[in-house]
């Protein structure tokens, strides 16, 4: 069986603006970047085969 985990990327000052970023690379804040550190055993702890990301900053 596939099974498919969709991670939305982190807090950036865009998002806390309610401003649509699109392709805009708007880096992570401070928030962000905490919840980028929190999200990382959480992810591994999951045994992805493989990862798919954006090529964008956050």
């Amino acid at each position: 069986m596939t099974r498919l985990i969709v991670w939305r990327h982190g807090n950036t000052d865009w998002n806390a603006a309610n401003r649509v970023q699109g392709q805009t690379d708007v880096p992570l804040n401070e928030l962000g970047r905490e919840q980028a550190r929190a999200s990382a055993p959480l992810l591994a702890a999951l045994r992805p085969d493989a990862i798919v990301a954006s090529d964008l900053s956050r």
